[in-house]
């Protein structure tokens, strides 16, 4: 739930130019996991998901502005 969510607004804030304020989105799920990024592993698994988190919602916002705006 909260992936799509992060995703979604990643989306808005790219198709209304906000680019800096993706970066306060990263910034504050950082923030709220950074206990947890002393485990490497969930470290790993959590800049993966980051990312392609991100790039997911850069193809989507890609393809709606090609195709629907």
């Amino acid at each position: 739930m909260i992936g799509k969510l992060e995703r979604v607004l990643i989306v808005i804030l790219l198709l209304q130019s906000q680019y800096e304020a993706i970066g306060f989105v990263l910034a504050a799920k950082s923030i709220a996991r950074f206990r947890q990024l002393d485990d490497k592993e969930f470290a790993e698994k959590y800049l993966v998901g980051t990312l392609a988190s991100v790039l997911l919602a850069l193809g989507a916002t890609l393809l709606l502005k090609d195709f629907a705006l």
